[in-house]
């Protein structure tokens, strides 16, 4: 009898099952309706798959320029297939793996031919089978990232392994000779500097701690911990490329990829922890502060601020994971004219972005840099964890097949 009754259940029901868990904070009227997020959720997702499954020789417009794929470079395309592979958990859609798959393959086959073994074609300088030009740790950072999102979602383990000796190979590369002494990361062949540079150094520690909770091969973690340690010490304005106020989206966004990986594998009260913890809450509040009344952040959206659209992701995160007893407890008045904790407020800085993305930015002609960003962000709201803590195959939340999904999207499509 009770089994019957599941099946005269309203979908509000199951809506209720998935979303049931609770942030520490900001719970409420803050954050969006999360079915109105989960409708736009699949709509730039349908984007994404199409997007990384173009060959991007295939995607060139008629003055040379990419077309509908409006960027050309892969790092930008992990963070769509990391977002893309929660998106496939979550509706069990089969097109968003294959998708991803189809461009880890495409990661796999030109790492074959790159020189040195082990490096990611970036899309650009370094070619496969040249011995010459810039070769970024950095970016390639972020693909293997995207190769290791496919991989913790592959159920054939063959495959599986062939994706994480990928990722561990790259790995393996940058521990040989990029990593230094002091825990800082260099950034491969690159003009502009020799020396460890935060952005290489951030982004290969949020690989190598990922990578770590993969396989439980040590050797990452403990390159992952230093690469931390030496953050920690970093300054923000030491960018080189740009000022911080003028990039800071794409350096607050790439520094937090390192924290936010970092979290499973800190010793609880541990001093690193709390540093860690810390540092997080410093750069949220920086976030919060320079949030503008719409709810995003003035930066040029074609350059250093394109990646503003993760920002959301990172004050969701903080909001759920991280401990924090002093802003716990701290209270600061909110835009509202309400005291509130920070906690709290970074929710409502986080939900309020999140607004404004899916209601406001609805260009759907084509995927964007900016997309695959927001991308992050909706999969952090809807589904916590899952793109920085996933070490298995096993999906947590209860899954949309197209029957639910079709009733959440014509609710909110109206």
């Amino acid at each position: 009898m009770k089994t019957c009754l599941i099946f005269f259940l309203p979908l509000q029901f199951f809506l209720l099952i998935l979303f049931s868990g609770r942030c520490r904070a900001g719970e409420g009227s803050c954050l969006p309706p999360k079915e109105k997020i989960l409708a736009e959720f699949v709509e730039v997702a349908d984007l994404a798959a199409r997007a990384v499954t173009l060959e991007p020789a295939d995607d060139i417009g008629p003055d040379g320029k990419p077309g509908f794929r409006r960027y050309y470079m892969f790092f930008v395309d992990s963070y769509a297939v990391r977002a893309l592979a929660v998106a496939g958990d979550l509706t069990g859609r089969r097109g968003y793996f294959e998708a991803c798959r189809a461009w880890a393959d495409r990661m796999l086959r030109h790492q074959a031919d790159m020189i040195p073994a082990g490096a990611y074609y970036m899309n650009y300088h370094r070619k496969p089978g040249e011995s010459r030009g810039q070769w970024f740790v950095a970016d390639c950072g972020s693909i293997a990232m995207g190769v290791l999102a496919v991989a913790a979602r592959c159920p054939d383990e063959a495959l599986r392994r062939r994706y994480l000796e990928s990722a561990g190979a790259y790995g393996r590369l940058v521990m040989e000779n990029y990593c230094r002494a002091s825990g800082g990361v260099t950034d491969g062949y690159w003009d502009k500097s020799t020396d460890e540079w935060w952005c290489s150094t951030a982004l290969f520690s949020a690989f190598a701690f990922q990578y770590y909770g993969l396989t439980g091969e040590n050797e990452f973690r403990e390159r992952a911990l230093s690469a931390l340690e030496w953050l920690l010490r970093f300054e923000y304005d030491g960018t080189i490329l740009y000022t911080f106020e003028k990039g800071a989206p794409t350096t607050i966004f790439y520094i937090l990829e390192a924290y936010a990986s970092a979290l499973p594998y800190l010793e609880k009260g541990s001093d690193l922890e709390r540093a860690v913890s810390e540092r997080f809450g410093q750069t949220v509040e920086w976030i919060v502060d320079s949030q503008n009344g719409d709810g995003l952040w003035n930066y040029d959206r074609d350059n250093w601020g394109v990646k503003l659209g993760g920002l959301p992701c990172h004050l969701l995160i903080y909001s759920k994971y991280v401990d924090d007893p002093v802003n716990e407890k701290r209270l600061v008045v909110s835009r509202a004219g309400r005291r509130i904790t920070f906690q709290e407020l970074v929710a409502c800085s986080a939900g309020q972005a999140l607004a404004y993305l899916a209601e406001k930015e609805r260009e759907r002609t084509a995927f964007t840099q900016q997309m695959a960003f927001t991308l992050m962000s909706y999969a952090e709201f809807l589904c916590p964890g899952e793109l920085y803590r996933k070490t298995s195959g096993t999906f947590p939340y209860e899954s949309f097949p197209e029957e639910k999904l079709n009733s959440v999207r014509h609710e909110w499509s109206r």
